[in-house]
């Protein structure tokens, strides 16, 4: 049978109003285009669905039962017309975020509470095999928001800056360079020195090492280590040092028995973007929730948080939701 989506809504509209001369209106058809295409129907199904009293139309037997399927594919129709609208604008759907070398997430559940405000029926995924390659996934599809600190030479990728972080010395609190105002480069020579692990094929070597490199500092061995809560454990455990950002490591200071100590001022700060490529309402308003959130709980990001572009909605949801702290 060749039955179009026309052809349901034409008897579901009949139905409704009663009559040809209001079923056309409401189609915005002639009456004649209107009996022309009904007749079409009941020629290519062999039945008759309506009987005709006067002006008035009356449902058969075999088309109530087609009206009956009709109002349930017209239903479906209606609620993927629904869906689609809803994704397009940031309502429905699933954002893939990553962050480059860390993955510890203590700062998402702050910005999950407020995006979901605005987009309750919005999932936040996190895809942590992207984190030594977040530019790539990005690049793939695979990710819809990556927070990085390296940037790639892309014209498909947009960078907008968030925060800039301090790295700091990781050591156990009875270690010697506990008592330290500043940790220097030289400072890690002869330690067991535990960094994130990265990708050797990837852009760029990490920071830390590559200053170990140029100092020629030789840790008695450094070893990488891809989870940041292994990481933290071994150093609690007296078993190596680390170096991790500001924001990374302050969850922990409290429930271990390790210290915090800025590297040397030589070392610069560092800055993070949000780097995405599609430019959905969606992933759009959440990047506006990421910045505000790091605005309230990162001194080194209000600069950068007053460039910030609000759309209305995230704007009034951010200023009724209290973000969690990171501290």
């Amino acid at each position: 049978m060749n039955i179009a989506l026309h052809h349901f809504r034409l008897v579901d509209t009949i139905s409704r109003e009663g009559t040809l001369t209001k079923s056309a209106s409401a189609l915005h058809l002639t009456q004649s285009a209107l009996s022309h295409q009904l007749k079409e129907l009941e020629r290519e199904m062999d039945i008759q669905v309506f009987d005709r009293r006067g002006k008035k139309m009356q449902l058969t037997e075999e088309g109530t039962r087609f009206l009956q399927s009709a109002q349930k594919i017209l239903a479906e129709i209606r609620a993927l017309e629904e869906d689609i609208h809803n994704s397009k604008n940031g309502k429905t759907g699933k954002i893939n975020i990553s962050t480059q070398c860390y993955t510890a997430y203590h700062w998402l559940p702050g910005i999950i509470k407020s995006y979901k405000v605005n987009s309750p029926d919005i999932n936040i995924h996190i895809v942590s095999e992207a984190t030594k390659r977040p530019l790539e996934f990005l690049l793939r599809g695979e990710l819809d928001v990556a927070l990085v600190r390296t940037q790639m030479v892309n014209n498909r990728i947009k960078y907008e800056a968030v925060f800039e972080d301090q790295l700091m010395a990781v050591v156990p609190k009875n270690h010697p360079l506990a008592s330290k105002k500043f940790v220097e480069i030289a400072d890690f020579e002869g330690t067991e020195l535990i960094l994130p692990a990265y990708d050797p094929s990837y852009q760029d070597t990490p920071f830390i090492e590559s200053l170990i490199q140029i100092q020629h500092v030789r840790p008695k061995n450094l070893h990488r280590i891809h989870y940041t809560d292994a990481t933290i454990e071994m150093v609690n455990a007296d078993l190596g040092i680390s170096v991790m950002a500001d924001w990374i490591v302050k969850p922990y200071l409290d429930t271990r028995d390790i210290v915090a100590i800025p590297l040397e001022p030589a070392v610069t700060r560092r800055a993070w973007y949000a780097a995405t490529v599609l430019q959905s309402p969606a992933i759009q308003n959440f990047v506006a929730c990421l910045k505000y959130y790091f605005a309230q709980n990162h001194n080194n990001s209000r600069q950068m948080f007053e460039e910030v572009a609000f759309e209305p909605d995230v704007k009034k949801a951010l200023e009724a939701v209290r973000f969690v702290s990171m501290s």
